[in-house]
């Protein structure tokens, strides 16, 4: 009797399947993103509105505003107009969720943190050099310097940029204790703490009032980079058989200008943000921190440059990109502390093979305003979960442009994941059709083999002002618990709340150091492709009554690994792939590629065949896709979701389980 109601009950979603094939009419996709950028600073007692606006590329689509889970008290949101109406009570940081909901069943949700402050502090001042001649796009920081003591935990932070003469000024600041920091983003200029220090632990501490009474912080700047001694770097480039690659380049490059970081004098990260993509940021490019030199005739080369921590590269036409000591990733790159004349500082390059090269090609976006981010974007072949038969060119870097889109050509036959470290305050990502993503276990692997893919597109977040701070975590990257070996290349977060508060990548000792960062409980993990980690762990770091860092010191283990949860890009080919996360709660994401463009439908089905929601449903260009299902009206159980096309079509089981 059972073997005979589960078989009529197979029968009846079949049936109910088959039903649900019937041809859709040709609509335009409605696919709904944000185009407003809400305010992220409020005052207490002052009402905070904003219009949130999203558009729909079904020019018939109604769109509706609601509000998501976890608001702030009081938050309400007009569901015609998009009008968000808040009057905060406390100081604090406050997350907020709104949802944009289509009448074709499309819908994005916008995410973002509102910095409450309470002070009428004012702040200003005047940078010069020791000619008294007023410095222009200085960055000064505002740092507090006691442990918050407000809703979420956070630490305020306040910047400007000087103008043409050097003058600044910040409004609004919340009454306390902070530590004023000067940002030159210039090797002409050295960064500084107030007044003179170089360091936050020996910087003056300045008391901001509550009145609109203007507290005075100059800052005279001594000479920077470019006024350091000049050291004289020489070597070769060659290939494999030690010939000289006569048409080559090399380029010496600023390590924290290269790694969006700090080293040595070098304070990079803070420039960037600052910058809005303005300026020459390319590791190629004509700005102050990067110098270039040929090689002559005999492949020999010899360049004066400011005494400083570098990474150095050679390339030529037909060969592959190649670090210093034939390091092909950016990331694990050696980075050169050169203090005085270095000879032998040499590269060899190996010939691209006569094979057929393929292209990627895509943009590296802000995920909550859908903007470009000025980013080194770095493609690594798989050689982990796949075999791969080239030994050399392992990985590339190119730069975004400053709209944040990139392009890389000439890549070897293979399977590559595809990194953005994005310049600023942004946490690194990998290119993953799930969500933006810093592991690399869940990234989707991009097939290449002659061809040239597009729409590779990964989203980044912002890093939040209220995590900002001038303390720091640090520590080593071992390969296995207790081992002596280190892990140089590694990335390694810091996460409060779910939140990236700061990140490092590890150098050639497996050393790592995340600063600015707040006080607080953080938890410490790490990410390099190919290993797995051992196990998260937490770290705290405070401030004093005096205002002093309590750093943390946090020692992190990684092993090979062998196993990963990596999905795979295959243009040309129609797949449905298993919803991630399976078994969820109440949200998961539903991947899929199309081998030709027409019309498409994903729709979602219960066990009785019921058709409960339909994610996709009308024209699709061919490529890959992703699609976020939420079930949170829905009871727990077995659901079924079906890809249609004009000619295919597959289905796949997933479980809600609340």
């Amino acid at each position: 009797m059972l073997k005979r109601y589960v078989f009529m009950m197979l029968a009846m979603i079949s049936a109910m399947l088959i039903l649900a094939q019937t041809t859709e009419s040709q609509m335009k996709p409605s696919r709904i993103k944000f185009v407003s950028q809400p305010p992220p600073f409020s005052q207490r007692g002052v009402p905070y509105v904003y219009t949130a606006h999203a558009i729909s590329s079904d020019s018939s689509a109604i769109i509706r505003y609601f509000m998501d889970r976890m608001n702030p008290i009081g938050l309400t949101i007009d569901s015609v107009t998009g009008v968000v109406h808040w009057t905060p009570v406390e100081r604090g940081w406050y997350p907020i969720s709104l949802i944009a909901r289509s009448t074709k069943g499309d819908f994005e949700t916008q995410r973002f943190t509102v910095s409450v402050s309470g002070g009428n502090g004012v702040a200003q001042g005047k940078v010069t050099d020791t000619l008294n001649i007023g410095i222009p796009n200085i960055i000064v920081e505002v740092l507090q310097a006691t442990s918050p003591s407000v809703p979420g935990g956070g630490c305020f932070a306040y910047a400007a940029k000087t103008d043409n003469s050097g003058n600044y000024r910040i409004a609004g600041i919340n009454p306390g204790v902070y530590k004023f920091h000067a940002v030159s983003p210039s090797p002409q200029y050295a960064s500084q703490w107030y007044d003179g220090k170089t360091n936050p632990t020996d910087a003056n501490k300045i008391s901001i009032a509550d009145t609109p009474a203007v507290t005075i912080v100059n800052f005279i700047l001594r000479g920077g980079a470019i006024n350091l001694p000049k050291v004289t770097v020489s070597g070769s480039v060659t290939d494999s058989a030690h010939l000289a690659v006569k048409n080559s380049g090399v380029f010496f490059v600023r390590a924290g200008f290269a790694l969006n970081g700090r080293f040595s004098l070098d304070d990079f990260r803070k420039s960037f943000e600052m910058s809005g993509g303005k300026g020459d940021f390319r590791l190629e490019g004509n700005s102050l921190h990067v110098y270039p030199v040929k090689v002559d005739s005999l492949g020999k080369y010899s360049l004066q440059i400011p005494q400083g921590s570098y990474i150095a590269f050679a390339k030529a036409p037909g060969y592959a990109t190649t670090f210093f000591l034939d390091q092909s990733d950016l990331l694990s790159a050696t980075v050169l502390e050169l203090r005085k004349d270095s000879a032998g500082i040499d590269f060899t390059l190996s010939k691209l093979p006569p094979v057929a090269l393929g292209t990627i090609k895509g943009s590296v976006l802000d995920s909550t305003e859908h903007v470009g981010v000025p980013s080194r974007v770095i493609a690594s072949r798989d050689r982990w979960l796949s075999k791969d038969k080239f030994t050399f060119s392992r990985s590339y870097v190119v730069d975004t442009d400053s709209l944040g889109a990139y392009t890389f050509d000439q890549l070897l036959p293979g399977l590559y994941f595809v990194f953005a470290v994005p310049l600023g305050n942004y946490v690194p990502a990998f290119y993953s059709t799930d969500s933006a993503n810093a592991k690399w276990k869940r990234a989707t692997r991009v097939v290449i083999d002659g061809n040239s893919v597009a729409g590779i597109d990964i989203y980044v977040h912002k890093i939040p002002t209220s995590v900002s701070g001038y303390a720091n975590i640090s520590g080593t990257v071992h390969l296995s618990s207790g081992s002596a070996s280190t892990m140089a290349g590694a990335i390694v977060y810091a996460i409060r709340n779910n939140v990236a508060a700061g990140f490092a990548i590890t150098d050639v000792k497996g050393n790592y150091s995340i600063d600015g960062i707040a006080p607080g409980t953080y938890t410490v993990t790490v990410d390099r492709l190919g290993y797995t980690e051992t196990a998260s762990k937490t770290g705290t770091v405070t401030y004093s009554a005096t205002g002093t860092p309590g750093n943390a010191v946090v020692d992190l283990a990684m092993t090979p690994t062998s196993v990963g949860q990596t999905a795979t890009v295959q243009p040309g080919q129609f797949t449905l792939a298993q919803n991630y996360p399976n078994p969820f709660n109440p949200s998961t994401t539903i991947e899929y590629s199309l081998d030709r463009s027409g019309i498409v439908t994903l729709k979602i089905y219960n066990i009785l065949g019921q058709e409960v929601a339909a994610l996709v449903n009308g024209f699709q260009n061919a490529g890959s896709y992703r699609a976020v299902f939420n079930a949170s009206v829905l009871s727990s159980g077995i659901y079924f979701y079906r890809l249609q096309s004009e000619k295919l079509s597959q289905t796949q089981k997933m479980i809600l389980m609340k």
